[in-house]
């Protein structure tokens, strides 16, 4: 059974800041093509050093690239069992009666993917919604990229390679005319939102960034909860 096998027999983008609500980059829905689906290796939770299996074998993730109508690239990093995962399944078999489902269906597919607030934790899992809207852009379908065949980030002991800095866009400015109620951070996630062709998150009162899914280094998300 393959990794992308979400049922059955047994990128360079920017990641999606769905958490940390402080950022202007955070939104909570995203949509657009899926363009590409790969399995980095995954980081261990605490140290976000590269993870292993006992046998030295690296662990893995799935990323999951959406391409939005301006051409903005957003991924979104799971693992593979896991509620984001089970979202993705919901999606591709609504009834459950499928013997079979690989995420590969997802590419070229234009989906809605979306999350909201809150303060999560293993009794309290970050809630998915996958929907599948119709046939995306077929021509910029990259494909599933398979990153097994690729040497391992680091052995176990030795320290991560870091990542390579994300240049952000300069979003365009805002209309003269300004929702007075809206908050300096929530026109800023606007600004962001429209100039990568996403959608911005509701304006709610910023809840507070759950621990468990910091990032220690400051940077974007590198995976999701592991559960």
């Amino acid at each position: 059974m393959s990794m992308f096998d979400l049922k059955g027999n047994t990128s360079s983008s920017n990641i999606w800041n769905y958490s940390d609500n402080t950022r202007q980059d955070y939104l909570e829905c995203i949509e657009g093509t899926v363009v590409e689906i790969s399995n980095p290796q995954a980081r261990d939770f605490n140290t976000k050093k590269p993870a292993f299996w006992d046998d030295g074998n690296p662990k893995r993730n799935l990323c999951v690239c959406l391409r939005g109508r301006s051409g903005q690239e957003l991924s979104w990093i799971f693992a593979p069992k896991s509620k984001a995962a089970e979202a993705c399944l919901v999606a591709l078999d609504p009834q459950g009666t499928r013997d079979q489902v690989s995420i590969e269906e997802l590419l070229g597919k234009f989906v809605r993917i979306q999350t909201q607030a809150g303060a999560y934790n293993g009794r309290n899992p970050r809630p998915w919604w996958v929907t599948i809207l119709g046939d995306g852009e077929a021509n910029m379908v990259r494909g599933l990229k398979d990153l097994t065949t690729q040497p391992a980030n680091a052995m176990p002991g030795m320290p991560a390679p870091q990542p390579a800095p994300v240049q952000q866009q300069t979003p365009p400015p805002m209309p003269q005319q300004q929702v007075p109620t809206q908050t300096p951070m929530q026109q800023a996630q606007q600004q962001a939102a429209a100039a990568m062709g996403f959608q911005a998150p509701p304006q709610v009162n910023a809840a507070p960034v759950n621990a468990y899914e910091n990032d220690p280094t400051g940077g974007y998300y590198s995976e999701d909860i592991p559960w």
